[in-house]
């Protein structure tokens, strides 16, 4: 079996839209309404003693297990029901211990129980200044994936080229924007 960024048997599919996300994973996604988180991984580093944010985050949310991780600016892979082993740790480009826990993050321990209730989209605004002319644009770009959990969330979001997780929804701000997958849509 093929192994990516050390994983046997994960396939990322890298989507940079929120259309592009909702036109592949959308049905999907919304199927996950009203089923249970029960399973929450993300990989440790042994040596740091910390979590390592550049590998998905795993969910099991009712019978199928969600592999959701960031890359670059804009990159979110969405993949299902992947054989990833987690009694095997991914291997790396450099000598660190990696191991699948259930207790990296404490966003991830926080879900487990709970129904999803609601599934987003989440895109950042950004400004740009073209350097030739320093007029400026703005626009928004893909930032993750956000589950509503009844009284409170889970915001697996870009933190700058690795995995942010956020305890809740995301900020309701001018800098942030989400697209809730509507099970009246499919």
């Amino acid at each position: 079996m093929k192994s990516t960024w050390g994983i046997e048997g994960w396939q990322p599919q890298w989507r940079s839209s929120v259309a592009d996300v909702a036109k592949h994973e959308g049905t999907r996604l919304r199927h996950l309404v009203d089923k249970t988180v029960t399973e929450a991984w993300g990989v440790w580093i042994t040596e740091e003693n910390e979590w390592f944010a550049d590998l998905p985050v795993i969910l099991e949310i009712g019978g199928h297990r969600v592999a959701v991780c960031v890359n670059r600016l804009e990159d979110l892979s969405i993949t299902w029901d992947d054989p990833i082993d987690t009694t095997v740790g991914p291997t790396w480009w450099n000598d660190w211990t990696l191991l699948w826990r259930r207790d990296v993050h404490p966003a991830l321990q926080d879900v487990i129980g709970r129904t999803v209730t609601a599934v987003g989209l989440t895109e950042y605004d950004v400004c740009l200044t073209d350097p030739s002319n320093g007029e400026v644009s703005s626009a928004r770009i893909l930032a993750g994936l956000a589950f509503a959990l009844g009284d409170t969330g889970l915001w697996i979001h870009n933190a700058c080229d690795e995995n942010g997780l956020h305890t809740g929804l995301p900020p309701e701000d001018h800098e942030h924007h989400i697209t809730w997958l509507d099970l009246a849509s499919q």
